[in-house]
């Protein structure tokens, strides 16, 4: 299963771009940048991105690269028990 990270480029700037790169290494990881999210209140004070269309926030580019991963290891251990209850 791909994970999709969605990058505002406004947030990028202030940034976010380091973390953007680091994922965009990863194979498994879909990584998309668009002029806006959408979330204005929450991009002028502090570091976010979409994973798997929910914001995951940060105070700091590291702890937010921190937290994605985090997220995306959650979403994927949701996806396996959801199939394992299939079986």
């Amino acid at each position: 299963m791909f994970t999709l990270v969605e990058f505002c480029s406004s947030n990028m700037l202030k940034g976010t771009e380091a973390v953007y790169r680091e994922l965009d290494e990863n194979p498994e990881i879909d990584v998309l940048d668009y002029g806006c999210l959408n979330n204005c209140g929450l991009c002028s004070k502090a570091f976010f991105v979409l994973v798997d269309g929910e914001i995951v926030s940060a105070m700091t580019p590291d702890k937010l690269l921190e937290k994605i991963y985090k997220r995306i290891e959650r979403n994927q251990n949701e996806v396996s028990d959801w199939m394992d209850d299939l079986n």
